[in-house]
């Protein structure tokens, strides 16, 4: 019985995963909003001339079995246009020079609020990078969207539940 209830949750698990990217297909791109930024993470500075915070805008989707997260950085403020540079199913990492009164700029920016994104300042260009957590059998996650969007980093991520 104990094995059959493993099954169960494991297929339910898999089945949830296997559906979030066909529900995320049909809806396009993620656009930028017309409203401010929702959450915003506090630069570090350890050298140079850095912003004092960069503004992101994240929202939810819930539908049956888990959500959708799509999180896109108001990175036009500080930076040019930027790049996708590492993808996995886990992982997304995009690139972009800064504007020249932030190009001295080492530093970063974390939140314990938002632990999958954060910046990195240096080399002239900030990083902007999403990592999820390993997946448990309770909260299998999975990347589902990763693309430039006027110019700014645009991810998109479901989480089963």
């Amino acid at each position: 019985m104990k094995n059959l209830a493993q099954v169960t949750t494991t297929f339910g698990i898999l089945s949830t995963l296997l559906a979030a990217p066909a529900m995320t297909q049909n809806q396009g791109p993620p656009t930028i909003p017309r409203a401010s930024p929702n959450t915003t993470f506090t630069v570090t500075r350890r050298s140079g001339t850095c912003p004092r915070t960069v503004k992101l805008w994240t929202s939810f989707r819930y539908y049956e079995g888990g959500g959708e997260n799509t999180v896109i950085p108001d990175t036009a403020a500080i930076a040019g246009p930027a790049r996708l540079v590492r993808s996995t199913k886990k992982l997304a990492e995009f690139t972009a020079p800064l504007k020249s009164n932030f190009a001295s700029c080492v530093g970063q920016a974390t939140s314990a609020e938002e632990s999958n994104y954060s910046f990195r300042f240096g080399n002239r260009n900030v990083t902007f990078r999403v990592q999820l957590p390993p997946d448990t059998p309770s909260n299998p996650s999975l990347i589902t969207y990763k693309n430039v969007v006027s110019s700014r980093p645009a991810v998109r991520w479901a989480i089963a539940d």
